[in-house]
């Protein structure tokens, strides 16, 4: 075999300038050296490339790749003998001219190899030349191999470490339910009982010595009862799980001292064993919360009349209290509707103490704070206009019996079903509640909320012990209407109208305006008046038409809606118009023309119904066409159409008129 040369960097070097004196030396002969160094060079970088292909063919599971690599690897071997054979004699061409090697001698080998073996030598050169591209190609081809092998390999080490963690963590549940499992097993056993063991056995003590467990009961008992009578057992049981290690390093001692060499080795061990007992026993007994009782807490007697301990945290407040009774109840599904509607009161315990966030803070710092809750029944108000005398028909919670007074407030018996029960006649504000109903419609279009939602969290009170929020939501189903049947202490509220005045309709109006403004931020000070118009529409058309007060109900709305259009109107023209004039002078676009024709005919109906009224409300609309109107108003006009067209419906079913023409 060919010996591979050049396998370091200064052998390379060392030849490059030994070329190089060659080449100075000899003017007429110096490619004869390059040649020969050519030639080698490529022998050289062949052999390191056949190195390479034996170290992977000879790992390679391919036997039909491996058999092609070794063919082409025997052909470049012959290839290689010939021509190591053909220029054997050439070899001092890359050495160094020494002294026994004459010039001439060079020259006339120099010579020789040019004319006779340079022929050969760039032959074998061009075939070694395409073994080596055939030889990298095969390189390739087995590393690809190696890489597969190898990741396949890693794959195979991933899944079994993958189920080994598997298993591993299988075995930490089961290890973590097991103990789990034994904790609870061991904090279900009641503190006395683990004392009264414990004792019981002292150091492998028998069976009929457990009677010593009784007897230092009894001994600390009597101690405690001597020295602190008042200390409760508990605090006596903590006391004596915090002594017992130092009474069992105490008895360690002692053994120690006073028995043999060869015991005390089992005492030492005996009292370790016990204070990791000991430990070991205090931990399971930690509590996971914090007991409460009347020294960091309230007593609180729930609708049904069960004793509820209320932390101190959620006392802070009126306000987080009344979150812990919607969070306690929510459990119960027929409790929590009146709860989350605050229809409950909150006494004092035993007494007609009403406690509310006005007087809570001074109920709170009262010790031994005990509290009563008790539901609210609000019944549906009725118009009592056209009654000649004073008494009122109420209607026993418990049973529906029919239960009537004279007073405005008192405790009723029912003789149907005997409990007691207290009924109120309350005096509703229509005029405020009409103006909340308006700002829930408000709400709801700009701040895309349900409009019974928006009206649950007003509390603005309608009456002298009611809010909004309370009124709203008394609808409710037959088992909600059973549970208010188990409740200990029912208060029931009856409602009825009462007439306004200008300052109602002050209040009311300003409520809307205010709402309003909240969302000055989504519209500009001109278009205020036209979202408060369009509010106008949307409520009326959503008024329920069953009732006989439904003509009142509209014009109430109509004085709250006037009201609060002047103001606002008022307000625009004195903040961003200094002319005087009021905002239906400037340019109104066709959504906002219509708005005020159809506000105009609305107020004019309802002032004095009548056909010819009938006919100009329904006729408001056959001038209109949402065709070259862009999407957004496009969608306004579809609206418009649909309230007009149920607030047609109502004013027909309700007032009688059809609006056609005579």
């Amino acid at each position: 075999m060919f010996p591979i040369t050049c396998n370091a960097i200064g052998d390379i070097i060392a030849v490059v300038q030994l070329i190089r004196d060659i080449v100075v030396a000899l003017d007429d002969a110096r490619g004869a050296a390059e040649e020969y160094k050519q030639f080698v060079h490529v022998l050289t970088a062949l052999g390191a490339v056949m190195e390479a292909v034996y170290k992977l063919a000879r790992d390679s599971p391919d036997d039909a790749l491996k058999s092609v690599v070794l063919e082409e690897v025997r052909r470049c071997c012959n290839d290689i003998n010939n021509a190591h054979n053909s220029i054997a004699k050439f070899d001092r061409l890359e050495g160094e001219t020494s002294v026994r090697t004459s010039r001439a001698g060079t020259l006339f080998t120099k010579l020789h190899w040019h004319f006779l073996k340079a022929s050969d030598a760039t032959k074998y050169a061009k075939r070694f030349s395409e073994s080596h591209q055939r030889l990298n190609t095969y390189i390739g081809l087995l590393s690809h191999q190696s890489t597969s092998l190898l990741l396949e390999d890693q794959r195979y080490h991933l899944s079994v470490v993958h189920s080994q963690s598997l298993a591993a963590r299988r075995s930490a549940d089961r290890i973590e339910a097991v103990a789990l499992s034994a904790l609870q097993q061991v904090s279900s056993i009641s503190r006395r009982q683990v004392t009264e063991e414990t004792l019981s056995r002292p150091y492998f003590a028998v069976p009929h010595d457990r009677r010593v467990a009784s007897r230092v009961q009894r001994v600390t008992d009597m101690i405690f009862d001597s020295l602190a009578p008042d200390t409760p057992q508990d605090q006596r049981d903590r006391f004596l799980s915090l002594l017992a290690p130092f009474l069992v390093a105490g008895a360690a001692f002692v053994v120690h001292n006073n028995v043999n060499l060869e015991w005390q080795a089992t005492g030492l061990w005996s009292a370790i064993c016990a204070l990791v007992v000991q430990v070991l026993w205090l931990q399971s007994h930690t509590p996971m919360h914090p007991g409460y009782g009347l020294e960091n807490g309230i007593l609180l007697i729930g609708l049904l009349g069960e004793e509820i301990t209320v932390p101190s945290h959620f006392c802070s407040s009126y306000k987080y209290f009344q979150g812990f009774l919607n969070l306690f109840y929510s459990e119960i599904p027929d409790a929590s509707e009146y709860v989350s509607s605050k229809c409950y009161e909150l006494f004092k315990a035993g007494t007609s103490w009403l406690i509310s966030a006005d007087n809570w803070e001074a109920w709170l710092r009262e010790p031994g704070n005990r509290a009563e809750m008790g539901l609210l029944c609000i019944e549906d108000p009725e118009d009592d206009a056209d009654d000649d005398d004073d008494d009122e028909d109420g209607y026993c919670p418990y049973c529906g019996c029919v239960c009537s007074t004279r007073s405005t407030s008192c405790e009723l018996f029912c003789a149907g079903c005997f409990p007691r029960f207290r009924q109120t006649l309350v005096e509703l504000d229509f005029v405020r509640l009409a103006g909340a109903i308006t700002a829930a419609d408000i709400t709801e279009r700009h701040r895309g909320t349900d409009v019974d939602l928006a009206l649950s969290q007003m509390d603005v009170p309608v009456t002298a012990m009611t809010t909004i929020a309370q009124y709203f939501d008394n609808d409710y189903d037959v088992a909600a209407m059973a549970f208010a049947r188990k409740c200990h202490r029912v208060h029931v509220i009856e409602s009825r109208f009462i007439d306004y005045n200008p300052e109602h309709i002050l209040l009311a109006s300003q409520q809307v305006v205010d709402t309003l403004i909240s969302d000055q931020d989504k519209f500009s000070r001109s278009t205020l008046v036209y979202e408060l118009l369009r509010a106008r529409i949307q409520s009326t058309s959503e008024w329920n038409d069953d009732g006989p007060e439904y003509g009142e109900f509209l014009r109430v709305e109509m004085l709250v809606y006037n009201a609060a259009l002047t103001d606002l109107a008022h307000s625009i023209a004195l903040i961003g118009n200094t002319h005087g004039s009021t905002v239906f002078d400037h340019p109104m676009t066709i959504m906002q023309q219509l708005l005020t024709q159809m506000t105009s005919a609305l107020n004019a109906f309802l002032e004095r119904p009548s056909e010819e009224g009938m006919r100009q409300w329904r006729d408001i609309m056959k001038g209109y066409s949402g065709e070259y109107l862009s999407f957004e108003e496009r969608k306004v006009f579809r609206e418009l159409v649909e309230y007009h067209a149920f607030i047609s419906e109502n004013f027909r079913a309700v007032f009688g008129f059809s609006g056609r023409s005579p």
